[in-house]
C-alpha cells in the first residue's frame, strides 16, 4: 500500500508535520524501531518510535519510513533524500495510531486470502456452483446468482432445515420453483432495484423488503451485456468493507464462469439458427427448399412474420452475449426463431393476423434492449419466409436511419422499419439527383426568411406539422402564448404563399421539412419523443 494511503488512515488531526522524500513508495508492514532493526533496515516497512530511537544513518536503505511519537524531536535525516518521516501532534495516543496502520494490513492480509480462495475455486474447473458455494462459505452469508429471467443458476444458502424463519420459507419456495417468486420480481420492478444496480458503481446495498434484510447485489457484465446478478443476503452476519470488495472480485468470476458454461452456449436450437442463417444469407431463396426444411425442423410459423434486429455498438455482439440476450427474451420468442448474424441478434417473430406485435412483446424487447444498451429494428410485417433477407435489410434500416433521426425525434433505441422507410427512400433517390431540387421552393424562402430576420418559423411550422396541425398542441410544446403561435403561423402563411388547409399542401411541405434535414440544412430545436406525437384524446 501507498505510504500516503496509510499516512491518510492515521486519526484526524494526529499528524502534526511531515517530510516526505517519495509520498507514493510502497509499504508492506509496520513494526516498532528497535536498536536491532536500526542496524536491519527494510525500505517498505513504516517504522514507529520517539526521536531518541532513530538511526544515524540510513544508508543500507533507498527509502526510510518513520512516525515519530515526539513532535518536537529533530534528526539530521530530515536533511536526507529518500527518507519520509511523520511527526504526531502533541498528546496523540502513539498505540492508537500503530493499530489503525496494522488494522489496513489485516485487512489487507484477510481480502488477499479471500481473492485467493475464490481464485482457487474459479481455477479448479468444478463449475458456478462450488465457485458459489466457496464465496458464500468465506463471506460467511447466504448467496444466489439469478439471470435476467429471474431464474436461479446457482446458489448456498447455509440455511439448516430447522430454520423456521421468513428468508428460509421464501429461499425454500423459491428454490422448488427454480426461480425468484413472482411478488418478488413485482417489488424489484416496482421499487427500480435493477435500474439501481445497473446505475450503481460498485455493490449495490439495499434493504429488501421482501426479505426483511440488507442484501448486496452486483451486475454480472461481459462487454457491456448484463448476464446475471450474484445477490448477497445480510443474514449470519452485518456486511463490511471486505464484502465489498470480494463481491466485486466474485463477480467477475461468475461472468468467466457463465462464459465456460455449456448453459450458454450456441448448441440450443442449432438447426434452427442455420435454417435462419440461410434465409438471411440466401438471396434467391427456393420456396420448395425452404418449406422441406420447415417440415424437418417442426416449425409452424404463424401468418404474419417481423424480423427483429438487436445491435449492439462498438465490436457488436459474441455468440455468449446473443445466446444470454435470447435466454432474456425468451418470454416473447414464442413461435419464433433466432441466430447471431454479422455480430447481430437476428430474430424472426410470427404472430396471428389479429395479433400483431403486441404491446407486452414491445415492452419486454424495449426493457431487455434498454438493460444491454442494444438498439432493436424492426421490419414491416411480411408473410414469405423467403422474403427474410429483405426483411432483414428494413431491421437493419431503421436502425441506421431511427439512429441518424434520434437528435429530432426520441424512440428509445426501438426502430419501426415504417418510420423511417422514407428516410431510405431519400437516400437512394439522393445517389441519382440533388435532393434540395425536390424540396418545396416556399419552404426554401421560408428558410431563407429565417436567416435573414433571425426567426424561429421554420421551428413553429414543423412543431405544427407533426402535431397534425393543432394548434394548441404546437403552442404548449414551443412554451408560447396561443396567440402568440397565431401570429407566427399568419406570417408563415403570408411568407408561403399558402394558407395551409390544404392536405395536399401539408403533405408537400413535411417531405421537404425531410429533405431539409436530410441534407443537414435544417435541425429542429425540439426533441420530441414519438409517443408525445400521438394525440390519446
Amino acid at each position: 500500500m501507498k505510504l500516503e494511503d496509510l499516512i491518510a488512515r492515521l486519526p484526524k488531526e494526529s499528524v502534526a508535520r511531515t517530510m516526505l522524500s517519495d509520498a507514493e513508495c510502497e509499504v508492506t508492514n509496520v513494526s516498532f524501531l528497535t536498536s536491532w532493526d536500526a542496524r536491519n533496515l527494510h525500505g517498505d516497512v513504516l517504522y514507529f518510535c520517539d526521536s531518541t530511537m532513530l538511526p544515524q544513518s540510513v544508508d543500507g536503505v533507498e527509502v526510510f519510513n518513520c512516525v515519530i511519537v515526539d513532535q518536537d524531536g529533530r534528526s539530521d535525516l530530515e536533511k536526507r533524500p529518500g527518507a519520509n518521516l511523520i511527526w504526531l501532534s502533541e498528546g496523540t495516543d502513539f498505540y492508537s495510531c500503530y493499530n489503525a496502520i496494522q488494522a489496513v494490513f489485516l485487512e489487507d492480509q484477510a481480502l488477499t486470502a479471500a481473492i485467493r480462495k475464490l481464485l482457487t475455486a474459479h481455477f479448479s474447473n468444478q463449475g458456478l456452483q462450488y465457485l458459489v458455494e466457496e464465496a458464500a462459505s468465506t463471506l460467511g452469508n447466504p448467496i444466489v446468482v439469478v439471470d435476467p429471467a429471474y431464474r436461479y443458476i446457482a446458489h448456498h444458502l447455509g440455511i439448516t432445515p430447522d430454520d423456521d424463519s421468513r428468508l428460509a420459507h421464501i429461499f425454500r419456495e423459491e428454490l422448488a420453483n427454480e426461480t425468484v417468486l413472482d411478488d418478488a420480481v413485482a417489488y424489484i420492478r416496482d421499487s427500480h432495484i435493477d435500474s439501481e444496480i445497473a446505475r450503481s458503481k460498485g455493490p449495490y446495498v439495499h434493504f429488501n423488503e421482501i426479505l426483511q434484510c440488507n442484501t448486496m447485489t452486483l451486475a454480472v457484465m461481459v462487454r457491456g451485456i448484463c448476464m446475471a446478478h450474484v445477490m448477497m443476503v445480510e443474514y449470519n452476519r452485518a456486511f463490511s468493507k471486505l464484502d465489498r470488495e470480494v463481491f466485486v472480485r466474485l463477480a467477475n468470476f461468475v461472468g468467466q464462469e457463465l462464459q465456460k458454461s455449456e448453459v450458454w452456449g450456441p448448441t440450443s436450437g442449432e438447426l434452427g439458427s442455420y435454417f435462419l442463417e440461410n434465409l438471411l444469407s440466401d438471396g434467391t431463396p427456393s420456396a420448395a427448399v425452404t418449406n422441406r426444411r420447415l417440415k424437418s425442423l417442426n416449425f409452424h410459423p404463424k401468418p404474419l412474420l417481423y424480423v427483429f434486429c438487436f445491435h449492439a455498438p462498438g465490436e457488436g455482439l459474441t455468440q455468449v452475449q446473443a445466446e444470454k440476450i435470447a435466454a432474456q427474451l425468451k418470454p416473447v420468442l414464442h413461435h419464433s426463431l433466432y441466430t447471431r448474424h454479422h455480430q447481430q441478434l437476428v430474430a424472426i417473430i410470427s404472430r396471428d393476423i389479429d395479433e400483431g406485435i403486441s404491446p407486452r412483446t414491445e415492452h419486454k424487447i424495449r426493457d431487455v434492449a434498454a438493460l444491454n444498451g442494444l438498439s432493436v429494428g424492426v421490419s414491416n410485417a411480411y408473410r414469405a419466409l423467403t422474403e427474410t433477407r429483405q426483411a432483414y435489410q428494413q431491421a437493419r434500416s431503421a436502425i441506421r436511419y431511427g439512429e441518424m433521426a434520434s437528435a429530432t425525434i426520441d424512440d428509445g433505441g426501438y426502430f419501426l422499419y415504417a418510420d423511417y422507410a422514407f428516410m431510405h427512400m431519400l437516400a437512394l433517390t439522393g445517389r441519382r439527383t440533388n435532393l434540395l431540387g425536390l424540396c418545396h421552393p416556399a419552404l426554401l424562402d421560408l428558410l431563407e426568411y429565417d436567416e435573414v430576420h433571425g426567426g424561429e418559423l421554420m421551428e413553429t411550422l414543423h412543431c405544427y406539422l407533426q402535431v397534425a396541425g393543432s394548434t394548441s398542441r404546437a403552442s404548449a410544446m414551443l412554451n408560447l402564448h396561443k396567440n402568440t403561435m397565431l401570429y407566427r403561423l399568419g406570417r408563415i402563411r403570408e411568407v408561403l404563399g399558402m394558407n395551409l388547409s390544404s392536405g395536399e399542401q401539408l403533405f408537400q411541405l413535411q417531405i421537404s421539412f425531410r429533405i431539409l434535414m436530410n441534407l443537414g440544412l435544417f435541425t429542429p430545436r425540439l426533441r420530441l419523443n414519438r409517443t408525445e406525437l400521438i394525440d390519446e384524446k
